[in-house]
Order: structure tokens, then sequence, then C-alpha cells
């Protein structure tokens, strides 16, 4: 999941921060293409904030799978 995706769902950085206990330069700072713990964590919060659905959710991590298996391919050419 990339940063600008997780900060999508929360509005803002700051909002994201706050439902994570973090502050917005936190944020700021996490790279562009979250880790799995960063992504779990974005989840988890967004779900338990109701920003999201276990359903949409799961589509999120469909989607980031499917975009990593892109970009390994794209890298054994």
């Amino acid at each position: 999941m990339r940063k600008e995706k997780a900060i999508a769902i929360f509005k803002t950085g700051a909002a994201l921060g706050r439902a994570l206990g973090l502050t917005r330069g936190a944020i700021h700072n996490w790279p562009n293409e979250l880790t799995t713990r960063q992504q779990d964590e974005v989840i988890g919060a967004a779900i338990r904030l109701g920003k999201i659905t276990p359903e949409q959710a799961w589509e999120l991590v469909k989607n980031d799978e499917r975009q990593r298996d892109k970009r390994g391919q794209g890298d054994a050419h």
C-alpha cells in the first residue's frame, strides 16, 4: 500500500496519525511504499474506526499483492 492511499482513507495525515497514536511528522517520514506492519496498522485502525469494512480491507490487500507481483515481474526482464 502506498502512503498516499493510507492517508486518503483517513482524509489527512494528521487524522491517520491520531488513529495510530503517531504525530503527523511521523506519518510524513514513512516510506512511500508502506511496510507490511504499517499496512496492518492502517487497515486495523481503519476497520476499528469504521473508515473501511473488512471486505474493503481485503480488496486493499489483494490489490497490493497484485501490484507487488507486477513490480516483481518487471524486475525480471
